[in-house]
């Protein structure tokens, strides 16, 4: 059987069946996948913000909370770009279609089966990946960044960002309004896999606040969200114009 995707790719599932979850796991760590099983919903939710994966799997028959729940959780702080895959006891046709329109990217009826799980999750990793290629600049009210050579401008003049605090400048004004979690922001400013104080984020984002003029005199409040991260909000509202989407972030 191919390599599911090149790469050490992340996934998730969701099940408090655990013999499935272990079938899952073995099956997709030979094919190039680490991955992580939860057996209930609020075990999944309260990591999310420590956590991201490439795909989730995510079963409706959960023993402490819906999977719709879950689903929608996942769809509240996760990128569209990275697929879902439900599974489902159920057969009726409208619960197929409120999962779908939950956020699910596809469905596979139970007893799962491990060669067709997997071949749903390529295809569901081959329609995610055929993405446009990103623009060279991100526009949005008084500020201009150049995304290839990482340079900033405030109304037009240059600003002096270091490469983190460009990388921390651009993920916040483009989840403006949204709370972006501590560990969502070091996974994409630092990397995943790196370990930094907190007061190591606290310092960048301070100084993003002050070389980006992000205070209220100027209509933006860059604020931390108690126990989880910070939210960065245009006071007039979203005013400005933009050459690109506004990106959900998993906390």
């Amino acid at each position: 059987m191919p390599v599911l995707v090149s790469g050490n790719m992340r996934i998730v599932i969701i099940d408090d069946d655990t013999t499935l979850a272990a079938s899952v796991t073995s099956a997709l760590s030979r094919n190039g996948w680490a991955c992580r099983a939860h057996a209930d919903g609020r075990s999944f939710i309260a990591t999310m913000h420590r956590e991201s994966y490439d795909a989730y799997i995510v079963d409706w028959g959960l023993p402490d909370m819906s999977g719709l729940d879950v689903l929608r959780a996942i769809r509240a702080r996760v990128p569209m770009t990275v697929p879902v895959l439900f599974l489902t006891a159920r057969d009726d046709e409208l619960d197929v279609i409120e999962a779908l329109e939950a956020g699910a990217d596809d469905f596979i009826f139970k007893p799962a089966r491990i060669g067709e799980l997997q071949a749903r999750l390529r295809a569901m990793w081959r329609r995610h990946s055929r993405i446009p290629d990103a623009p060279d600049t991100y526009e949005y009210d008084r500020f201009r960044f150049d995304l290839k050579l990482q340079r900033a401008w405030v109304e037009g003049l240059p600003v002096d960002l270091t490469q983190k605090e460009f990388q921390l400048a651009v993920l916040l004004l483009r989840n403006l309004g949204k709370p972006l979690s501590r560990g969502h922001i070091r996974e994409v400013v630092w990397g995943r896999d790196s370990e930094i104080p907190s007061r190591t984020m606290d310092t960048h984002v301070s100084r993003v606040r002050t070389k980006l003029g992000l205070r209220p005199e100027h209509r933006y409040l860059l604020a931390p969200v108690y126990s989880y991260g910070y939210r960065l909000e245009h006071l007039a509202g979203s005013s400005g114009s933009s050459n690109a989407d506004v990106a959900a972030g998993p906390g």
